[in-house]
């Protein structure tokens, strides 16, 4: 009985350990903000034209971790939109959209203070496109399809790493931040048959938060 007592007092140690941090360490919100770079990497301009999203936004959680350390997570959502027009058939025009998630997963320091506090954060981050369509124009007459693979697509996933940096505001109850984030993706989701076509591997995004 003796051998089996000292297990079940760990267990019972970090069980009460885990629902202290939690009950005074975790927050929720929600990030948002502006794309500072195209998803996307024209490299044929006479055949493709791509449209920076004009938002990203998502749910946030964050754990605060002991000396000014916390792990976060987000669920961003942003718009993929692009315009095919086919050289041979200069009438025929397609116009795909997609939606890219995204869930980082970083580590961040706060620096000592008050009511303004510098961090910073790193980490690695996944992306998943889904629900793609596409509006065919032909002659002047239109119609918007369902597409599970469009035909630039080569991979829906993948993966890379993200670091950031801003400044966040505490007041009562609320935590409000600003921060530049930098995401290095490891491959490519788009590659047109020619290379007219390619995602953008170096993705830059402005965001505000306000986390509880």
């Amino acid at each position: 009985m003796e051998s089996m007592s000292f297990p079940i007092r760990l267990c019972s140690i970090l069980l009460m350990a885990a629902s202290t941090i939690l009950g005074q360490g975790f927050s929720f919100g929600v990030k948002g903000g502006v794309p500072l770079t195209d998803a996307l990497h024209v490299l044929d301009r006479s055949r493709y034209f791509s449209d920076k999203a004009p938002y990203v936004i998502g749910p946030a959680v964050e754990l605060r971790l002991f000396a000014g350390l916390s792990a976060e997570a987000d669920l961003l959502y942003r718009r993929v939109e692009y315009t095919f027009t086919d050289q041979v058939t200069p009438q025929v025009v397609s116009r795909t959209t997609g939606r890219a998630f995204e869930l980082p997963v970083l580590v961040k320091y706060r620096a000592p203070g008050e009511l303004f506090r510098p961090f910073v954060s790193a980490g690695f981050s996944y992306r998943r496109l889904a629900r793609f369509e596409q509006r065919l124009s032909t002659g002047g007459i239109s119609g918007t399809v369902q597409v599970s693979e469009p035909p630039e697509l080569t991979n829906r996933s993948t993966s890379g790493a993200t670091v950031g940096g801003g400044i966040e505001v505490s007041v009562p109850l609320v935590r409000v931040s600003a921060e530049l984030r930098y995401t290095r993706w490891g491959s490519s989701s788009f590659r047109s048959a020619l290379s007219g076509l390619a995602s953008q591997l170096n993705q830059a995004d402005f965001l505000l938060g306000i986390l509880f």
